[in-house]
């Protein structure tokens, strides 16, 4: 019964798009797909009828979901009516269909690129990268497996479209190179084409409301620089977002100076960096949406330039690693070793977080592993002090989200501000 109900989500999701022909933009990576489509959006829907991903998830329904405009309709039939109505609601030409489609398309299995490419064909594909350590490895030989697979987005764009990768990501950079549309990189390499540089991260003023948090920098495309602020975010994975919405935006007209107006007020996506005031005047750097060892170590490297009275590290579990496991957290333990003064891990594989820290020369007196989170989040709330910066990061299913609600200044904001 639900093979018969993808398979006809398929075909209206394929039908609505080649009625409505809108502008599809696909993004796939292994890291910061997301935030890209969030940064995006925040720049295009100033000018046009927008519309992106709903769903959280990724599964073989979501994208002909995204394209309905819908999330799923879980167990309720109901539901799922009510879905389907509005797929012939749109294709009749009853309801209004946007202008542009902002689309993640992820892939957990060989051979889900292709599947997913028979339901849309994005004239826009940006590759955001895949790291040393990817996550979704289970049914992938390595990380050049994975890249290969998610990069077919690139590979299959045709000669009128464009395709936009992340040029820091050796990956990324390789596979596109066989791309037939034109491309446009960003990163902080300077052959890039949109340049990051001269990063600034917020000191210990830690006052979200005038913009003394956050992070500047510049970027520079074709020797105009213009500067960028972002009082609620944190990290390269969020210039990194901001890079891309910049190549994106040039395409449909916009130049850095509008774009940087337009992103002054940016708001990450929950779980994604984000930026909240933690209890005793410390500051949360809340990434607790997901986690591999790439983005561990990025997050890691921003922490340790943080300005900041004790940097304390809050790591969970990475899973999803395949044959990286131990590897991939081995070598956050050493990362942390060199960013952070304090270090609390939960989870059994974090063990390994802790004890390469240790070997790699932190004192032991500043590390603790917990196995229930109640104990954890108690232990925090009895040493959090002001100008703390407090980093909260592990995968999804560690639910680490919990964490940072036990730790914030107006926890009667979780609901709004946190990972669902």
């Amino acid at each position: 019964m639900r093979f018969i109900a993808v398979k006809i989500l398929n075909l209206l999701a394929k039908k609505i798009v080649a009625k409505h022909k809108p502008a599809i933009i696909g993004i796939t990576g292994s890291v910061g797909k997301s935030s890209a489509r969030k940064a995006i959006y925040e720049v295009l829907k100033t000018r046009y009828a927008v519309a992106c991903n709903k769903s959280e998830y990724h599964s073989d329904i979501s994208i002909p979901l995204s394209v309905i405009g819908e999330k799923s309709g879980g167990r309720s039939v109901l539901k799922w009516a009510k879905i389907f109505m509005k797929a012939v609601k749109i294709l009749s030409g009853h309801e209004k269909y946007p202008e542009i489609l902002i689309l993640e398309m992820d892939v957990n299995r060989p051979g889900d690129m292709k599947r997913l490419l028979k339901v849309v064909k994005p004239n826009i594909g940006i590759f955001t990268g895949v790291g040393e350590y990817p996550s979704h490895l289970e049914y992938f030989k390595d990380a050049r497996h994975i890249a290969r697979e998610k990069s077919l987005l690139i590979r299959t764009l045709g000669k009128k479209d464009l395709a936009i990768v992340n040029y820091d990501d050796d990956y990324a950079k390789e596979l596109a190179s066989g791309a037939k549309s034109d491309v446009i990189t960003y990163g902080f390499d300077p052959k890039s084409k949109f340049i990051a540089e001269e990063i600034f991260l917020g000191d210990r003023k830690w006052r979200i409301e005038d913009g003394s948090i956050g992070m500047g920098f510049k970027i520079s495309q074709n020797g105009t620089t213009v500067p960028f602020r972002l009082p609620y975010a944190f990290g390269r994975a969020q210039i990194y977002a901001v890079l891309a919405s910049c190549a994106v935006g040039s395409f449909f007209g916009f130049n850095l100076l509008e774009i940087s107006e337009i992103l002054s007020k940016y708001q990450p996506l929950a779980g994604r960096m984000k930026l909240i005031k933690g209890i005793n005047k410390s500051l949360i750097i809340d990434d607790t949406f997901n986690a591999n060892p790439s983005s561990m170590l990025v997050t890691l490297e921003s922490l340790g330039k943080l300005d900041a009275s004790r940097r304390i590290a809050v790591l969970g579990d990475m899973l999803e690693l395949g044959e990286y496991s131990k590897e991939g957290h081995a070598e956050v333990g050493k990362k942390v070793s060199k960013t952070s003064d304090v270090l609390f891990t939960f989870g059994s594989l974090s063990k390994m977080i802790g004890e390469n820290a240790r070997t790699s020369g932190m004192n032991k007196g500043k590390m603790a592993h917990f196995d229930k989170i109640e104990d954890l989040i108690l232990n925090l709330r009895g040493m959090a002090r002001e100008h703390d910066v407090i980093l909260v990061k592990g995968s999804r299913s560690m639910h680490m989200e919990e964490i940072v609600r036990g730790l914030m200044e107006k926890p009667e904001l979780a609901d709004e501000l946190l990972v669902k």
